[in-house]
């Protein structure tokens, strides 16, 4: 391609065409970075990571989020900030295809995602599968947590990815994630921090009776729970939430099991309303029964939450804290 005068430009030296005339069939839109940060050490002492893009004016790297993850596996967590105006942008409908970093991930772990039935069907677990209850890819961090295209164009990777049921993605998790933004809202406040991860995998029984580990790939695991930290340092609340991912085990259980392995207390029904959360349905077990525990060590039992929780509040520097907006400690 030659530009010969003007607008106008020649190709393969025979064809002269007006650019102006030019149309594309899809957008340019540059791919996020993900890059590792091996030097830097995450609880568990998995490796943190980055992910954002390189501003070549200014030769610098700007983070959409950061995270940790086990290489080739489901991601750790990803931190990421949200304010008020992360919904007030240009919809963007036509959202880019899922990547996959190389360095991360297998080279398959995108084919894994979409081919996991046949993995299914190899445990004998495809019976838990149909057009109504399926896994899907699980942002942690959700694009619509972020206002600019570019910002949510970097949650299209693998690194922001864990499994999730569809029913649980589409139900009491995104009314958490809705609320957060409602309440940013109601509450003027300046923005909220957030950390989203995983914690334990999930596990089904199969044709024969034996429990089966949920996994897409031989080190890609269906997570058990999905957690979020979410903590308003303007007003200086905030709360951890869990979510179970598996629709197929009874409330009973799963109570039983957070009760003792998660955290002492579930304090969901002490904030629902000062959350806005009250549209949270835990008698459907296809919602995803939801969780919610204060910040404090003493409360929650799990040690690698408990860690991350720790580490968190000391880097927000935080010293004081409620778990509702006029309930400062």
């Amino acid at each position: 391609m030659i530009c010969t005068s003007g607008t106008r430009i020649r190709i393969a030296t025979t064809v002269n065409l007006d650019f102006a005339n030019f149309t594309c069939t899809d957008r340019a839109r540059p791919y996020a970075e993900v890059v590792p940060v091996y030097e830097t050490k995450c609880e568990n002492d998995v490796s943190a990571f980055k992910a954002g893009y390189t501003i070549s004016a200014l030769n610098e790297f700007i983070p959409v989020f950061t995270g940790c993850f086990w290489l080739y596996n489901t991601p750790l967590y990803v931190k990421h900030k949200v304010n008020k105006w992360a919904r007030s942008g240009q919809n963007y409908p036509d959202a880019p295809r899922y990547v996959s970093d190389y360095e991360l991930f297998d080279e398959d772990a995108l084919d894994d995602y979409d081919n996991y039935e046949a993995r299914f069907e190899e445990m004998g677990l495809q019976e838990y599968v149909n057009d109504q209850h399926y896994l899907t890819k699980g942002q942690l961090a959700p694009h619509d947590d972020f206002l600019y295209v570019l910002q949510r164009d970097a949650t299209y990777n693998l690194a922001n990815v864990a499994a999730q049921w569809n029913t649980f993605d589409e139900g009491n998790w995104r009314t958490l994630e809705n609320a957060i933004i409602n309440l940013l809202q109601s509450q003027d406040s300046e923005g909220a921090s957030v950390v989203t991860g995983t914690l334990k995998t999930a596990t089904l029984t199969n044709s024969t009776g034996d429990e089966i580990e949920l996994r897409i790939a031989r080190l890609i695991t269906v997570p058990r729970w999905f957690w979020k930290i979410v903590y308003f340092p303007g007003v200086h609340f905030g709360a951890i939430f869990f979510g179970y991912n598996n629709p197929y085990v009874t409330k009973f259980a799963v109570d039983a099991e957070f009760l003792t392995e998660i955290c002492t207390t579930n304090a969901l029904g002490t904030l629902q309303d000062s959350w806005m959360l009250n549209d949270i349905d835990n008698t459907d077990p296809f919602m995803g029964y939801t969780y919610a525990c204060e910040l404090t060590k003493a409360q929650i039992i799990d040690p690698l939450i408990g860690e991350i929780v720790t580490n968190f509040l000391a880097e927000l520097n935080v010293t004081g804290f409620g778990l509702l907006p006029d309930d400062v400690k």
